[in-house]
């Protein structure tokens, strides 16, 4: 069964490839909304690239929200077998799998910003249906603002009002106060790092490298999310011996997942705002508005510092 599935794939690949232009696997990079908004098939396709790896994202029509079919590894194929599918990918496909059927779905590039996608599903339930195919367009979510300095393309940002308190790092050093390590500016004090001197020296390090100057927060006196800022803009570069996560500015999205609000890049969970949907969809506005794409820590797994960069 496996071979006949592989061969049925190999074939409907060799003949996009023979009809279709060349791409490369960025062009296939990001999140598609079918252009009929009633389809009854699939809604939506995120797709995800890290160099020659995929990973495709995908919904499909239910009620009263559309289903998550889940993200699976994909495949690119380029024109033969010399070529560099990064550069020169022309058809991308994945194979999904329910209790009843197995669909394939073979992805094409249909010009600039639209996506074509062609699936093919047998049912395996023994229930006499036929095997069926689907044709699908989709246009890639409308790109209107470029992050400065990324060159990454971003969607509209709705103006959002930040809670930022100013500090001069000339003056910020670590301090023993109360039994506890703390980074203060002056007398004011504005990190507690507990027993942990060690953050706090690495921390007070980070805030000179990147000359941070505003401490911003998302929610007092519990915020949901600390970031730090220059001048109103985000640090940006990099700093040796950092522990960082990065994440795909242009897919991030925020989503309820099992009644807690997230904000997600694909399957991965970036930032948690359990039952805070207003907070998390701030954070989300605050993310994009300035291009952060690295999350990063000092202490982990419970980390005494963090801060976002770019």
């Amino acid at each position: 069964m496996k071979k006949i599935l592989f061969y049925f794939i190999l074939c409907f690949t060799l003949f996009f490839i023979g009809t279709t232009a060349y791409a490369g696997l960025d062009d296939f990079t990001g999140t598609w909304k079918n252009v009929d908004q009633n389809t009854g098939g699939i809604t939506k396709l995120r797709i995800r690239v890290d160099g020659s790896e995929v990973r495709v994202h995908a919904w499909g029509k239910c009620h009263p929200k559309d289903c998550d079919w889940g993200v699976e590894k994909a495949y690119a194929y380029g024109p033969n077998a010399s070529s560099n599918v990064i550069s020169n990918a022309r058809v991308i496909t994945a194979s999904y799998k329910t209790k009843f059927s197995r669909t394939i779905l073979v992805i094409t590039m249909a010009g600039s910003n639209k996506l074509k996608a062609e699936t093919y599903t047998r049912f395996t339930d023994n229930s006499g249906r036929n095997n069926y195919t689907n044709g699908y367009k989709f246009k890639r979510v409308r790109i209107q603002a470029a992050v400065s300095g990324t060159g990454r393309p971003m969607r509209p940002i709705k103006p959002v009002k930040e809670d930022c308190i100013s500090f001069n790092p000339n003056n910020a050093r670590v301090v023993r106060a109360q039994g506890r390590w703390k980074i203060a500016d002056g007398s004011h004090w504005m990190f507690d790092f507990g027993n942990k001197k060690n953050e706090a020296d690495k921390s007070l390090r980070t805030i000179k490298r990147y000359r941070m100057n505003q401490s911003c927060f998302v929610g007092r006196p519990d915020p949901s999310l600390k970031y730090m800022l220059i001048s109103d803009s985000a640090p940006a570069g990099g700093l040796r011996g950092e522990d960082c996560i990065s994440f795909n500015l242009d897919t991030i999205e925020v989503e309820n997942v099992n009644g807690r609000w997230k904000i997600v890049d694909g399957s991965h969970w970036v930032f948690d705002f359990e039952g805070n949907e207003a907070e998390a969809r701030k954070s989300f506005r605050i993310i994009k508005k300035h291009g952060f794409n690295k999350s990063c820590f000092v202490g982990r797994p419970d980390p005494s510092f963090q801060y976002l960069r770019r």
